[in-house]
Order: structure tokens, then sequence, then C-alpha cells
């Protein structure tokens, strides 16, 4: 990410960087601060997000807070009243936030929604959307119909 790095496009670095009430385009520190501002991506040890987005951000530790991010990989994401597509994290805790994917060892939940949880420990209030006999039997349509596609691409070509 870094080996495109472009001042004149918008792009930030430095050892602290604190945005608020703007953005930037791409930010490379250890510390990143965005209040009320914006990046389209983050690459730093930690990151705290107040009123604020980002599309991408990779960090050691990330705290969102009533902010919005596309994409999250952290070793730690602590996700406060905001919304977040797709959360990738060693330690993840959500707590009235909603996530459409987390991929996570542990993942604490708090009046949270998540659309698909692949996680080894899910703890907190957690209502369980699809059953286990649920999943084998979409895994197993699945699996069928895409041999099933596989097959036919064979036959076309």
């Amino acid at each position: 990410m870094e080996q495109n790095f472009d001042e004149r496009a918008g792009d930030v670095r430095g050892d602290t960087v604190h945005i608020q009430d703007g953005g930037a385009r791409d930010v490379y520190a250890t510390t990143v601060t965005l209040s009320r501002g914006g990046a389209r991506s983050v690459k730093a040890d930690t990151v705290t997000v107040r009123q604020g987005g980002a599309q991408k951000v990779e960090a050691q530790s990330i705290a969102l807070k009533q902010g919005g991010a596309l994409s999250v990989a952290a070793e730690r994401a602590e996700i406060v009243a905001s919304a977040a597509a797709f959360v990738r994290a060693n330690e993840a805790r959500l707590d009235q936030s909603a996530v459409g994917v987390v991929v996570s060892n542990r993942a604490v939940l708090s009046g949270s929604a998540v659309g698909l949880a692949v996680a080894e420990v899910v703890e907190g209030d957690v209502r369980v959307q699809v059953k286990p006999q649920v999943a084998v039997l979409f895994g197993a349509a699945l699996g069928a119909a895409l041999g099933l596609l596989v097959l036919i691409g064979r036959r076309i070509r």
C-alpha cells in the first residue's frame, strides 16, 4: 500500500497523525486518530476513529466509535455504535454495532447485529439465525450447484 504514496493526491505519512473535520486518501503512521473525518485507507499500529470512517483499516489495534469502515483487519478491534462490512481480528468486541462479516478467534457481542460470524469463541447476547442443519443443507446445495456449473462449462468448450 505504501509503495504508491503520493502526497499530492492526499496521502499522509507520519509518526502520529490526527485528522479532524477533514480527510485524506491513504494514511501511514504509528498512531492515527480520525475525528469527524475520513480516509480511503489507514495503515498504522493504533487507529482511533470517532464519528468518521475509512474504507480500509489495517492496524494492531482499532477503536471505531460512532463511525464506519468497509474493511477492518486488526489484532484487536473494538467497535462501538458503529458499522462495518467486514472485520477480521484476533479479538473483536462489538457494542451496539452492526457488522456484515466477522472473522475472529474471539468475538464478544453486546447489543450488536452480525450477518455472519466465523469465530472460535463467540460470547455475549448472541442469537443464531442459521442452525447447523440448515448450514449443512446450504453447503451441500451450493457444492452441488457449483459442481453442475463446472460440468456445464466443460461441455460448452
